[in-house]
This record gives C-alpha cells, sequence and structure tokens, in this order.
C-alpha cells in the first residue's frame, strides 16, 4: 500500500478533479432545488439551494487558489 504522504505529495491533482466536480455537483443541484421548489411553504427548500450553491462556490474558489500553486518536486 502507498504512503498517505507520497500520495499527497505527487498527486494532487486527482484530489483537485474530484473537488472541482463535487463544486459544479453542488452549483448545478442547489440552482436545481431553487428553481424547481413549489408553492406553499417552501422557505427550508430556498435555503438548502442557497446553501448548496454557497459551498459550490467556496470549492471553486478553493480550487483554483489551489490549482495557482506549484507542485513540490520529486
Amino acid at each position: 500500500m502507498e504512503d498517505p504522504k507520497t500520495v499527497i505529495k505527487y498527486e494532487p491533482r486527482k484530489s483537485l478533479i474530484i473537488l472541482f466536480l463535487s463544486a459544479l455537483y453542488s452549483i448545478i443541484i442547489g440552482t436545481v432545488v431553487l428553481i424547481g421548489v413549489g408553492s406553499g411553504d417552501t422557505q427550508m427548500a430556498e435555503g438548502a439551494g442557497w446553501v448548496m450553491i454557497v459551498c459550490g462556490v467556496a470549492s471553486l474558489v478553493y480550487y483554483f487558489l489551489a490549482r495557482k500553486q506549484t507542485p513540490p518536486l520529486k
């Protein structure tokens, strides 16, 4: 089994792909929740949609900040 420290140091791009995909998923599902809110008492659904969108945007900001960092040399 590989040492987790080695994997984290030398293969950070795989984690960034997962972060990017989860951010997009969160933004898309949050938007669907906001658009798909039906009639009636929908404050909880709207809140959940906004929370998902904010988390997705925060993940995208973290993704772009992490992409600017240079990977460590072997």
